[in-house]
C-alpha cells in the first residue's frame, strides 16, 4: 500500500522562517475561527431556535459542526491562494491516488478499528464514548448530523492537519517524522473536550495513522477517506445497530 509521494513544489525564494511563520499563524487563525464559529453558530441555535441545550444537544453539535468547518475549510483555501509562490492543490496534497491504494488504506484501518474495539471491550469499556451516545440521543436533524460528522468534519479536520499544518511544518527541520507528532497532538486536544483519556490515546494512534497514510502516498485523499470511514463506523455504533452491537460484545 506504498506510493512514492508526488514532491511538493517549494518555491526556492521563501526561506523556512517565513514558511514557519506563516503555517502557525495562519493555522491559528483558522482554528480559532473554527472555534468561535462554533460557539457562535451554537449560541444563534439555542437563541433563535429554541433549542435545549440538555434536550437537543446533538442538533446544537450537528449545526455548531457545519457552520464552522465550512466556512473555515473556505477560509483556509483563501489563505492559500493569497499567499505568494504556494499552490494550494499541491501544498494540500490534493493528488490522485490508485483506487488499489485507497482501499487497501481504508481496510487496513478498518481492521485496526475493530481490533481497538476488540481491545476496549477487553478492559471492559463500551466502544462508544459516552458523549456520542449523547448526541445521537439527544438530535432529531439526523441528516444534518450525519452529514457533519462524516462529511463535514472529516474535510475540515484532514485539510488542516493532514493538508496544512502537516505539509507547512514537514517543509521544516521537524521533517515528516515530527510533523506526524505535532499535528497528531494538535488533532488530539481540539477533541479534549468531548472524552477521557482513554479515547483521547486512541484518537492520537488514529491520528498518527492518518499522517503515516499521508505521508506514504502523498495524497490527502487517503487519510481524508480513512476519516470518514471512521466516523461513519462510530456513527453506524451509534444508530440503529448500537443496542445490538452493544449486548453482543458485552
Amino acid at each position: 500500500m506504498n506510493e512514492t509521494p508526488l514532491p511538493a513544489v517549494e518555491p526556492e525564494d521563501t526561506p523556512a522562517p517565513h514558511r514557519l511563520r506563516f503555517t502557525l499563524v495562519s493555522g491559528a487563525l483558522i482554528l480559532g475561527a473554527y472555534l468561535f464559529l462554533q460557539f457562535a453558530a451554537t449560541i444563534a441555535a439555542v437563541v433563535m431556535l429554541g433549542l435545549d441545550p440538555a434536550e437537543r444537544s446533538g442538533d446544537l453539535v450537528a449545526l455548531g459542526v457545519i457552520f464552522s468547518a465550512i466556512p473555515c475549510t473556505l477560509l483556509l483555501l483563501c489563505i492559500l491562494g493569497r499567499e505568494p509562490g504556494i499552490e494550494p492543490k499541491s501544498w494540500l496534497a490534493l493528488s490522485p491516488v490508485r483506487t488499489t491504494i485507497l482501499l487497501g488504506w481504508v481496510a487496513l484501518a478498518c481492521v485496526l478499528l475493530q481490533l481497538a474495539d476488540l481491545a476496549t471491550v477487553e478492559f471492559g469499556r463500551s466502544p462508544v464514548p459516552p458523549v456520542m451516545e449523547t448526541i445521537i440521543e439527544t438530535t432529531r436533524y439526523t441528516t444534518l448530523l450525519w452529514f457533519a460528522l462524516v462529511i463535514a468534519a472529516p474535510v475540515f479536520e484532514e485539510v488542516l492537519f493532514r493538508g496544512f499544518l502537516y505539509e507547512g511544518l514537514r517543509r521544516t527541520a521537524i521533517g515528516a517524522g515530527g510533523a506526524i507528532v505535532v499535528t497528531t497532538l494538535l488533532w488530539t486536544v481540539l477533541h479534549v473536550a468531548q472524552y477521557d483519556l482513554y479515547f483521547l490515546t486512541l484518537i492520537a494512534l488514529i491520528g498518527i495513522l492518518l499522517g503515516i497514510a499521508r505521508e506514504r502516498t502523498g495524497s490527502l485523499y487517503v487519510p481524508l477517506a480513512i476519516h470518514a470511514v471512521n466516523n461513519l463506523l462510530g456513527t453506524l455504533q451509534m444508530t440503529e445497530e448500537r443496542d445490538a452491537l452493544v449486548h453482543a460484545l458485552f
